[in-house]
């Protein structure tokens, strides 16, 4: 069964882009490790995260990310599983998001996405819509 969890946290320790590259980079090799796909955004000191894939894969992901101390406030705001992955064909299947082109990018994937008119899809649109201040 397939478990999406998109969730929100203020940054720790990323005062320098070296450290966000290191998490970055972390991040990625982990879930593409794991099978899992999704996006990793950091604006303004704050993380979006949306992680998909098999649901223990990505309960075991998000748990570890819950104890880890470079994370604060974190908020799971959703929690649901799907049919399908959203950002599967994203970027082979996981990407962070930390420039203008990336962020531009993602705003034509998710104009895409939008067609698919897929309910749970749009609840993790409009979070990354959000979150970017996109609308």
């Amino acid at each position: 069964m397939l478990k999406t969890i998109c969730y929100i946290s203020d940054s720790q320790n990323f005062k320098s882009e070296d450290n966000l590259l290191n998490l970055y980079n972390k991040a990625k090799t982990n879930n593409l490790k794991h099978n899992i796909t999704g996006i990793l955004i950091y604006k303004n000191g704050n993380f979006l995260q949306v992680l998909e894939g098999e649901q223990e894969m990505v309960d075991n992901t998000f748990k570890r990310i819950s104890l880890d101390s470079r994370h604060k406030n974190i908020i799971k705001v959703i929690n649901t599983t799907v049919e399908q992955r959203i950002f599967e064909d994203y970027n082979f299947g996981f990407t962070t998001i930390d420039n203008r082109n990336e962020l531009n990018n993602l705003n034509d994937y998710l104009e895409w996405l939008k067609d698919a008119d897929s309910k749970s899809a749009n609840k993790v649109i409009a979070m990354v819509e959000n979150f970017i201040g996109r609308k």
